[in-house]
């Protein structure tokens, strides 16, 4: 993780380059707050190198001044076509450059912003892009390779861009890039590093000295309060299931929030084994648990005028002669009966436990995050996440705040036809139903547990949780999906008159 700073004046030793982003038809040096002497020499500098600011145009040169070394022009096309996936891959290619050069500390000038993000808020936005540009999980790595290390990356203000306006964005991308690191890094994990015992142990300990409150319950806790769903999840594996309940209460708080994050370290699938192919790819069952501890983490430094209360159902879904079996029917903490049609449906069970058991902290919203249907990576790849929700206000923002964050959703029916498909025989409700419409029809089950009068909104984020390779500027694995929606819809709620 690179240092973040400002560049003002001329440094005292020489920085390695200064990376210019540049695009077609526009003067992007005119818009940079540099020395006069600096600016002037680097407007020459692209007059004579010829720079077009074509998308992939990359063009790089000896610096005639003490400030840097070089100076690296890079080509984002029309700004009007400067999305987000391409900013994204642009600063990635910027920050692996400057790693392979050996560059260890670089200037950064970025005069474009996304045209897919609001105005107001597109600086912001793109400086806390830039702050995760260079993250690599290297935790089990022998010989992580500090070679390609860039230690800090100094951002060339913008002309009226205020010391104290650069710096307070500056602050926001450190406190954004540690939260989206800690859901990567916690997603990351493999199963047998991150298991429920060492989750549970590990977020008690996080929160240790925070105004969170943070309560690992165990299986005799899970029995007593009736959460037979999380239980019977549990039961193949020998690591014993958990819920983590974080607490959170302003003084006075304007708005009761229930955040609910599925936490399957490991998915097998049990009895209703999954294929062997990419099976490794279920230690990221957990990525909604991991939105929501960093949301949590952010409840804690932030301290908004809210509640705030965190459901995190821990767990591993292994086949045993003590797994779930197809055809049992378990109870609910509310008394629902759910009959278990497919032991790889688990998500939705023991997110429907927690949805109950929510209630009991009289949630005004709610919302649950939830690597939940490969349903939903058919229907919207790796781009979107699949929105379901009761109530068109709380969508309308959520979506809002997708734009804003990139953190983007795709709203998705829910209506009640789709109760049918779950209709069971022997029981209340079974888990799943036929192969048609299975994505709905999985937030119409979620839906029968949400309490009456509560806000929802279900986030499939099974798509855009991790990626099987890098992507749009991503790179390969966790990506924390979530953790800045959460952040910027408690923000507002705790705002709000």
């Amino acid at each position: 993780m690179a240092d973040l700073l400002q560049y003002r004046t001329a440094p005292d030793e020489p920085l390695d380059c200064l990376y210019l982003v540049t695009a077609e038809g526009h003067d992007s040096v005119k818009a940079l707050a540099l020395p006069a002497k600096e600016k002037q020499v680097v407007a020459n500098v692209v007059k004579e190198l010829g720079v077009r600011g074509v998308e992939g145009e990359v063009l790089v040169t000896a610096s005639s001044i003490s400030s840097y070394r070089r100076i690296a022009c890079f080509g984002i096309g029309k700004p009007g076509e400067f999305t987000v996936p391409a900013m994204r891959r642009l600063l990635r290619r910027m920050l692996e450059q400057a790693g392979k050069n050996h560059e260890y500390q670089i200037a950064v000038a970025i005069p474009h912003v996304p045209d897919d993000v609001d105005a107001a808020d597109a600086r912001a936005f793109t400086l806390a892009e830039l702050a995760l540009a260079d993250y690599r999980f290297d935790r089990f790595r022998s010989r992580p390779d500090e070679a390609t290390k860039v230690d800090g990356v100094h951002v060339v203000p913008l002309v009226g861009e205020s010391e104290e306006e650069l710096g307070a964005l500056l602050d926001a991308a450190r406190t954004m890039d540690t939260l989206v690191r800690l859901a990567r890094d916690l997603g990351n994990r493999p199963g047998n590093d991150l298991t429920p015992t060492q989750f549970a142990a590990e977020a008690t300990k996080m929160f240790a000295s925070s105004p969170v409150r943070v309560t690992a319950m165990g299986r005799k806790d899970l029995e007593k309060d009736g959460l037979g769903g999380i239980l019977a999840i549990g039961r193949g594996s020998v690591e014993e299931p958990r819920l983590l309940r974080f607490e959170y209460r302003a003084k006075k708080p304007r708005t009761s929030v229930v955040l609910i994050g599925k936490g399957v370290t490991f998915d097998a699938g049990g009895l209703s084994l999954k294929p062997a192919a990419n099976m490794a790819e279920m230690k990221y069952d957990m990525a909604g648990a991991a939105a929501v501890v960093a949301a949590m983490q952010a409840v804690a430094e932030l301290q908004p005028a809210l509640k705030v209360t965190g459901l995190v159902p821990v767990v591993e879904n292994l086949p045993s002669g003590s797994a779930v079996k197809p055809g049992d029917i378990v109870r609910l903490c509310n008394g629902t009966t759910v009959e278990i049609d497919n032991t790889d449906a688990e998500g939705r069970v023991i997110l429907a436990d927690v949805l109950a058991y929510s209630a009991r902290f009289r949630p005004q919203v709610a919302v649950d995050l939830a690597t939940l249907t490969g349903a939903c990576v058919v229907a919207l790849g790796h781009e979107l996440a699949g929105m379901f929700c009761n109530d068109d206000g709380l969508a309308d923002q959520l979506q809002r705040l997708g734009r804003l964050t990139g953190d983007r959703l795709w709203r998705l029916p829910l209506r009640p036809e789709y109760r049918e498909l779950l209709r069971s025989e022997w029981a209340d409700i079974k888990n799943s139903g036929s192969r048609w419409g299975s994505l709905p029809a999985s937030a119409a089950f979620l839906k029968e547990f949400v309490p009456e009068g509560v806000r929802w909104a279900h986030l499939d984020i099974a798509g855009v949780a991790y990626l099987p390779k890098s992507q749009n500027g991503l790179p390969a694995g966790a990506t924390g999906f979530g953790v800045r929606l959460l952040v910027a819809l408690l923000r507002e709620l705790a705002e709000k008159d």
